[in-house]
């Protein structure tokens, strides 16, 4: 089987350790994580562009109605309102996305000090904490959304359905657990410590690999 691009990133600093974190699996579980790893590759594709076009459409609509507030003397009166949408959409799509590059905020104070069996042992419980905390969440979003749809709510000036627009809060939420549990099931399975399937600890500073900059 050959070897991902990911996991010839993790090569040893120096120490003589295996190029590749699971080439110690059976076949058949490396299978597993090649099928991971390219739907997680897929994954990132979608919101990644999803990102963009929702960076782009704030900006658009910014632009918008700045021209026809100073040149036409009118503004745009849904502006403010698409620029909520988009700002929800942006942050709730960011979540998993950080998550994949480990971009997320995190407290390393104590855990430098930790050595390595500890300090991954530390990591994987916050992961699973965090995880837990994420689906939670996106289990009461659902419940909400529920509510949202039985009233038949509509934003004020587009008269778009809330439920709808709303829908990507739990998606959002349930993908961020994903991306911790299979954070975890990286920690268990290979070498070394992960903060997500792609982004091993010593890399947290460099993109994931095929996640691409926005």
């Amino acid at each position: 089987m050959s070897q991902s691009p990911s996991d010839s990133r993790t090569a040893a600093d120096g120490q003589g350790a295996p190029s590749d974190p699971l080439a110690h699996l059976p076949a058949s579980l490396r299978s597993v994580a090649g099928l991971f790893e390219r739907s997680d590759r897929g994954l990132a594709h979608v919101e990644r562009w999803l990102i963009v076009l929702c960076v782009f459409g704030m900006a658009t609509a910014s632009i918008a109605n700045v021209i026809g507030r100073n040149v036409f003397n009118h503004s745009l009166p849904f502006t403010e309102e698409l620029m909520q949408i988009l700002q929800l959409w942006l942050t709730f799509l960011g979540i998993s996305y950080g998550a994949r590059a480990g971009r997320h905020i995190r407290v390393t104070a104590l855990l430098d000090f930790a050595p390595p069996w500890l300090r991954k042992t530390l990591l994987i419980l916050g992961q699973v904490i965090t995880c837990a905390l994420l689906a939670y969440l996106s289990w009461l979003a659902v419940e909400y959304l529920q509510s949202l749809a039985k009233s038949g709510r509509v934003t004020p000036s587009l008269r778009w359905s809330l439920a709808i627009l709303y829908a990507v809060v739990p998606v959002g939420l349930a993908l961020g657990a994903l991306q911790y549990l299979m954070a975890i099931m990286r920690n268990l399975l290979a070498s070394g410590s992960w903060l997500s399937w792609q982004t091993s600890e010593i890399d947290d500073n460099d993109e994931p690999d095929g996640s691409g900059a926005l």
